[in-house]
């Protein structure tokens, strides 16, 4: 009965230390599973074969709505995430994943949603957050419970 009662204790200890967790330790363990989540983003963002090194417009980024936004990168370049901080560049140990400004994200969104009038390939291709959330579920909650081991100090038995 005192190793059942000893048990109990050491999960209690581990469930009580879980919870309390200060802002540094929870961003290491979000921010594992956010850059698990950015590698499969990445993987399935669309790519198309345009080099930006020069810099091109797209959408309304263009000088007859003059607008001088160019695009430098491909989108799935753009993907980026810092550990602890939300979008609001907020430090409370959640992290947020994202693209780099919001002409990225204005861009992706049209990707994942689409358009009027789209091509079987732009078809193809709608929806990559939405697959690549749930292709990355189980990358994620790996990463974050290894990176939780490691933070409490691991169950060394």
């Amino acid at each position: 009965m005192d190793d059942v009662s000893g048990m109990f204790d050491k999960w209690l200890d581990q469930v009580e230390k879980s919870t309390k967790l200060s802002v540094e330790d929870k961003a290491k363990i979000t921010g594992a599973g956010a850059q698990a989540f950015a590698n499969v983003l990445s993987k399935n963002t669309p790519r198309s074969d345009i080099t930006y090194t020069k810099g091109r417009s797209a959408g309304h980024a263009n000088a007859k709505h003059r607008n001088s936004h160019r695009k430098t990168k491909h989108l799935a370049d753009s993907i980026t995430h810092r550990d602890g901080y939300t979008a609001d560049k907020l430090h409370t140990g959640d992290t947020d994943v994202g693209y780099e400004d919001h002409y990225y994200d204005f861009l992706a969104r049209i990707i994942n949603d689409g358009k009027h009038n789209m091509s079987p390939k732009q078809v193809s291709e709608m929806h990559f957050v939405d697959k690549s959330q749930t292709e990355a579920k189980d990358d994620v909650t790996k990463a974050m419970g290894n990176a939780a081991r490691n933070v409490l100090g691991g169950d060394k038995q």
